[in-house]
C-alpha cells in the first residue's frame, strides 16, 4: 500500500513556485521555532545559500550582513501571517512570487521572491522588500568589503 502512495507522489506533476512558498511558509505556522537556517539547502538556491554561509563565515559568530530571517523579513516570526499575492513565471526555471507579510500589530508589508528551480524543487535565489533591493547583492557586497579589509598571510 504504501509504495502505491510512493509511486503517486513521484508522479506527480513538478512543484510550483507558489506551492514552495505556501508550504514555506506553512512551515512557521506549524512550528513556533521554525527556521530556514535549520536545512537551508531546503529553502535558497545554491548561489545565495554560498553569500549566506560567507556571510556566517565571516562574522566570527557575530551577526553579520544578515541579522533576521529573508523570508518572513523578521526576527520573530510570532503572529506571522503571509500570502502569496502574484506569481510570474519567467521561462521554466525562474519565476518571482510577491508576498504580503504581516505579523500581529504591524500593517503587512511587500516582499518579492526570485526563485530558481534546482534538481531539488523551487529554491529563493533572491529576495528583495521596500527596505533592501537585492538580499543577494547586499550579502555579496558586505562579504566582499569583509574580505578586502581582513589581514593577508603571506
Amino acid at each position: 500500500m504504501i509504495w502505491i502512495l510512493l509511486a503517486a507522489a513521484a508522479a506527480q506533476p513538478a512543484d510550483t513556485p507558489r506551492g514552495f512558498m505556501e508550504r514555506l511558509y506553512a512551515n512557521y505556522r506549524a512550528s513556533s521555532d521554525y527556521s530556514p537556517f535549520k536545512h537551508p539547502e531546503r529553502v535558497f538556491a545554491p548561489h545565495l545559500l554560498a553569500a549566506i554561509n560567507e556571510d556566517s563565515r565571516l562574522a566570527k559568530g557575530e551577526v553579520g550582513y544578515l541579522d533576521g530571517d529573508p523570508v518572513c523579513q523578521c526576527q520573530d516570526a510570532d503572529g506571522l501571517k503571509a500570502a502569496v499575492t502574484r506569481v510570474r513565471l519567467q521561462g521554466r526555471d525562474r519565476a518571482s512570487v510577491s508576498v504580503s507579510i504581516g505579523m500581529t500589530g504591524y500593517k503587512p508589508r511587500p516582499a518579492q521572491f526570485s526563485l530558481l528551480r534546482t534538481r531539488a524543487g523551487w529554491r529563493i535565489a533572491d529576495v528583495s522588500s521596500p527596505a533592501e533591493k537585492s538580499l543577494l547583492a547586499g550579502l555579496e557586497k558586505s562579504n566582499r568589503e569583509l574580505r578586502a579589509a581582513k589581514p593577508h598571510k603571506h
